[in-house]
């Protein structure tokens, strides 16, 4: 019996800036915020994104959070700027690779 190699991993997709209430010096400042696709692998091999992440870093304090999810809660204009930060298609690949024979097999069954 083989062993499975298996896990997530965490891919940067972009590096922006918006204007966030920091949690240790309670103002509304610049931050900058990188976000990173995390996706699951099998034998290194990206099968499909999980989650976004968000890293902080505030340019008042210099308060540090990372980790954090990647929604409407972290970023205030979130449904504006979801669209910048896509999974890349390459996290998709096994998914792909798997599903791309499975629709081809299908779609033959209907048209024969």
């Amino acid at each position: 019996m083989g062993i499975l190699i298996y896990g997530t991993y965490s891919k940067p997709i972009g590096i922006d800036e918006y204007l966030i209430k920091c949690a240790a010096c309670e103002a509304h400042t610049w931050h900058d915020v990188m976000i990173s696709s995390k996706y699951l692998h099998f034998y290194g091999i990206p099968a499909c994104p999980v989650e976004k992440e968000a890293d902080f870093i505030c340019q008042k304090c210099g308060l540090k959070r990372y980790g954090r999810s990647f929604n409407e809660d972290t970023i205030p204009d979130y449904k504006n700027v979801k669209h910048k930060f896509r999974h890349p298609i390459s996290s998709w690949f096994l998914t792909i690779l798997i599903a791309t024979p499975l629709l081809i097999s299908i779609l033959f069954n209907i048209l024969t």
